[in-house]
């Protein structure tokens, strides 16, 4: 496989730094079936980390628009980490929902980088625990959180807080979310802009059982997640807490195991590793496309409306929002 490295210097649609193909780049080439090349035309991938950043239907017209790009699109993978991740290139997601994920396609994958240090330098410490479980969080983002909030708030033994800050927290902010969930037998993760959360990983870490209630959320290959997790379905929240009862007796063994395989597979010291493994393996999947199947898949009445692309679809959304306002 011979690969053409995407800076930002080729394509405006690349993140300005790219560090996580950076990372990944020396490990990548350590595969005897890979090497870089300097052209693109005579590359058979490229590889971008595109910029984090809300992307709609318009994208497309970027994409066919952009000087690199426009003749070789169909040869691209991405690193995507956008909350409202599209699909539009094959490559790694941390946040494409379930309700248009192909496998074929695509490869899930965790975070890179977290907006809280301090999980990871007290995730040594053991707490013994005051709470059956926690959150803390921006309610605005989902309307499941505010479902959460609203069956679980008078209960005791759940402690949930709520917060108007969003990936700009003080120190303290940081050490309060870390002591909550270390706090707590089961660390809630309700979904948010996207299925997925920082929470299900920092739950991992800090060797807590993630109580994961997003429906659309895609667990990443590797660890068996029925070993740790637990998943809840959203339109059964409010009996959420009788769930966490009957397993509250496992709430060890799930976090002990939840912490093993954080380690094992997420940790800093194996992040780039698996990154690297999982791109290698969908691109050893895949077969090349033509520019004719890639615009007929972006084009396509299913991929519009799982995006909620299409002309009905955004008529509504604008009346709704506009009626939210008014």
């Amino acid at each position: 496989m011979k690969i053409f490295f995407i800076e930002r210097s080729h394509s405006e649609l690349a993140d300005v730094d790219s560090l996580i193909i950076q990372s990944m780049k020396p490990l990548l080439l350590c595969f005897p079936d890979v090497e870089e090349v300097k052209s693109p035309t005579d590359a058979d991938i490229l590889l971008i980390q595109e910029n984090n950043s809300f992307k709609n239907f318009n994208y497309i017209t970027s994409i066919l628009e952009d000087p690199l790009l426009c003749n070789c699109y169909h040869k691209v993978y991405t690193i995507n980490t956008d909350d409202c991740a599209t699909g539009l290139f094959r490559g790694l997601y941390t946040s494409l929902p379930k309700s248009r994920f192909n496998s074929n396609l695509y490869a899930a994958v965790p975070y890179l980088k977290y907006p809280n240090e301090l999980v990871f330098l007290n995730n040594k410490q053991e707490i013994e625990p005051n709470y059956l479980a926690s959150w803390r969080g921006n309610t605005k983002s989902n309307s499941v959180r505010s479902k959460l909030f609203r069956a679980l708030s008078s209960i005791p033994s759940i402690h949930l807080e709520k917060t108007d800050s969003w990936l700009n927290h003080s120190f303290e902010e940081k050490q309060t979310y870390v002591e909550l969930i270390q706090q707590a037998k089961f660390s809630l993760c309700p979904a948010g802009w996207a299925p997925v959360s920082f929470r299900i990983y920092e739950s991992m870490a800090l060797g807590k059982c993630p109580v994961i209630i997003a429906d659309n959320f895609v667990p990443p290959k590797g660890p068996n997640w029925s070993d740790f997790a637990l998943f809840f379905p959203e339109k059964h929240i409010a009996n959420l807490y009788s769930f966490l009862l009957q397993h509250e007796e496992s709430h060890q063994i799930l976090g002990s195991k939840a912490q093993e395989e954080w380690n094992r597979f997420f940790s800093p010291e194996k992040i780039n590793e698996f990154y690297t493994q999982s791109l290698h393996s969908l691109l050893v999947l895949n077969s090349a496309s033509s520019q004719e199947a890639e615009l007929k898949r972006w084009r396509s009445f299913n991929f519009y409306w799982s995006n909620n692309w299409t002309v009905p679809q955004r008529v509504f959304n604008k009346i709704r929002k506009l009626t939210r306002i008014n």
